[in-house]
C-alpha cells in the first residue's frame, strides 16, 4: 500500500520543530483569549462607571427640579414679583445665584462615556443651567439695579422664562437616563421619538429686554 506523502513529511520533521510549533500555537491562543478578557473586563468597567455616573447625573437634575418646584409655581412666583416691580419702579428683586452643575463640572471629562441618546440632553440642561447663572451675574451687578423698569422686568420674565425650560430639560434628561437603565439604548430612543414633538427650542429674549 502506497503511503501517504503528507504523512511521511509530517513524520519526517524534527521534534523540536513541532515542539517550537505547538508552543507558538499555545502563545498565540493566550494572545487571544487575553485580548478577549482585557476587551470584556474594559467593557465591564465602562458600563460600571456609566451606570455611575448616570445615577449621579440624575440625582443632581432631580435635586434642582425639585427646587424648581414645576413651570406654573415658577409662573406664579413670578407673578407676585413682576406685579411688584410694576407697582414700584424702584423696586429690584433679589436674585440668588443658580446651584445645580458641580457635579457635571467633576464627569465634564468623561461625559463621552455616555451614550448619545443621554449625553444630549444632558449637555442640553447643564448649558441652560450655565446661561441662567451668566443671565444672573448680570441682574446681581450694578447695571440692572440702575436701568429702567421697564427693562429690569424684560430680563426678569427671560429670567423664569429660562428656569421654566430648565424645568422642562431636566425633565427630558431624567426620563431619557431612567429609561436607558431599565431597557438601554433602544427603549431610549423609542422615547425620545415619542416625546419629540415635545421638545422646545430655547427661550428667545423678551422684546422690553431689548
Amino acid at each position: 500500500m502506497t503511503s501517504n506523502p503528507v504523512i511521511t513529511w509530517i513524520w519526517s520533521v524534527d521534534a523540536r520543530i513541532w515542539q517550537a510549533v505547538i508552543a507558538g500555537a499555545f502563545v498565540s491562543a493566550g494572545w487571544v483569549f487575553n485580548g478577549w478578557q482585557n476587551r470584556r473586563d474594559a467593557a465591564r468597567l465602562r458600563a460600571e462607571r456609566l451606570r455611575d455616573v448616570h445615577r449621579a447625573l440624575y440625582a443632581e437634575i432631580g435635586s434642582t427640579m425639585a427646587n424648581l418646584g414645576s413651570p406654573a409655581a415658577l409662573e406664579q412666583n413670578a407673578e407676585g414679583i413682576m406685579q411688584r416691580m410694576s407697582d414700584d419702579a424702584g423696586f429690584v428683586p433679589f436674585i440668588p445665584h443658580e446651584p445645580g452643575d458641580h457635579l457635571y463640572d467633576a464627569v465634564v471629562a468623561e461625559i463621552h462615556i455616555l451614550p448619545r441618546c443621554t449625553i444630549d440632553p444632558v449637555v442640553a440642561f447643564y448649558s441652560q443651567i450655565k446661561a441662567i447663572s451668566a443671565l444672573i451675574e448680570d441682574m446681581r451687578g450694578n447695571t440692572f439695579k440702575v436701568m429702567g423698569q421697564t427693562r429690569r422686568m424684560g430680563m426678569y420674565r427671560d429670567y423664569i422664562a429660562m428656569k421654566q425650560q430648565l424645568f422642562e430639560y431636566g425633565l427630558f434628561a431624567t426620563s431619557m437616563i431612567k429609561a436607558y437603565a431599565e431597557g438601554g439604548a433602544d427603549a431610549a430612543e423609542t422615547l425620545a421619538r415619542k416625546i419629540n414633538s415635545r421638545a422646545v427650542a430655547p427661550s428667545a429674549p423678551s422684546p422690553e429686554s431689548e
